[in-house]
């Protein structure tokens, strides 16, 4: 199916799902993007949970659409998958592309990596090729990321190593390099000992001196400047640590904390920053009141700029 026909597809099985769902949910729309969320608008998944909601015996009140379509997912698509008639041949259909190659173990590290960093750059080699042909990845603005919420659950971390054991394990070459780092290191140490009794007298004096501009500063958001040392990698590293640190705040009701973390991300250069300003449109929806003294206390605490806020600042009923 061309990516054309998949997207009238999906526009109109959402459009039927929401008529659909109106009996059984006081916000249709939201209980749609809970649908959006898991599936990422892959179409066999998308059509199959919307016809579990659809038939689920539970009427979803405002505020638990989250919740309670979570729960469908698990129950009846994630847990047992292998023997669930409903959702197995699918998923066997994507194992078996893996699986069947002939560079199954170096497909399988490559996915490995997906999941341990959250994304990799697109270099269209046969194992990239090979992912994207199965449905388990997606390039998405470069990168690759897996497809979706419900395939990452299913095809995660111990997945693949009962398909690939030894993954995660260092190879023999490897471990030969660090014995032989190790004996460097130690035959060196002396020498460096030595050294340092001649330069710290003169190290203790920079030291002592006030930083400028301190990186690691927790309450400062690094600028260009602090950060243009980082390799590209690093960088994408530390946005996702912002974005996850923000999400989790946020799971928790401590929205001031979850500012503190979105507001470091930009805008510009940021593959994190449309993932943060999704998330606070679903909360704002949900949350407004509690989202917006939060932000008044952010900006009384002196906070001069919030790329994410800034942009949905005139789309949401939030007020800066």
């Amino acid at each position: 199916m061309s990516s054309g026909q998949n997207a009238e597809g999906l526009s109109d099985l959402f459009t039927d799902f929401v008529q659909q769902v109106t009996q059984k949910a006081d916000n249709p729309r939201r209980v749609m993007q809970e649908v959006r969320r898991w599936t990422a608008d892959q179409l066999f998944l998308s059509d199959l949970l919307c016809k579990l909601i659809l038939v689920h015996q539970d009427f979803v009140p405002n505020g638990q659409e989250e919740f309670l379509v979570e729960q469908i997912v698990q129950e009846n698509i994630i847990k047992d998958w292998e023997t669930n008639h409903n959702v197995s041949a699918h998923f066997q259909k994507v194992i078996q592309t893996i699986l069947e190659d002939n560079q199954r173990d170096a497909v399988l590290n490559l996915y490995w990596q997906i999941l341990q960093r959250g994304q990799v750059s697109v270099n269209s080699s046969q194992e990239q090729e090979k992912l994207v042909q199965s449905g388990l990845v997606k390039r998405e603005n470069g990168k690759l990321k897996v497809g979706n919420a419900i395939y990452e659950s299913i095809f995660n971390s111990e997945w693949v190593e009962q398909q690939s054991p030894n993954i995660a394990q260092p190879t023999s070459t490897t471990s030969y390099t660090m014995k032989n780092n190790q004996t460097t290191f130690f035959n060196v140490l002396s020498i460096v000992a030595l050294v340092l009794i001649v330069v710290a007298p003169i190290a203790r004096m920079f030291f002592l001196q006030p930083e400028k501009n301190p990186v690691g500063d927790p309450n400062r958001t690094p600028t260009s400047e602090s950060t243009s040392s980082l390799s590209d990698t690093d960088i994408e590293s530390l946005h996702k640590k912002w974005l996850d640190k923000g999400k989790s705040h946020a799971k928790n009701g401590d929205w001031l904390e979850m500012w503190n973390e979105f507001c470091r991300i930009p805008q510009e250069g940021s593959i994190y920053f449309d993932d943060a300003e999704s998330k606070l449109d679903q909360w704002i929806e949900l949350y407004e009141k509690d989202i917006q003294v939060s932000l008044n206390t952010f900006w009384e605490q002196g906070n001069k700029s919030c790329p994410v806020a800034e942009t949905i600042l005139d789309s949401s009923p939030i007020k800066k």
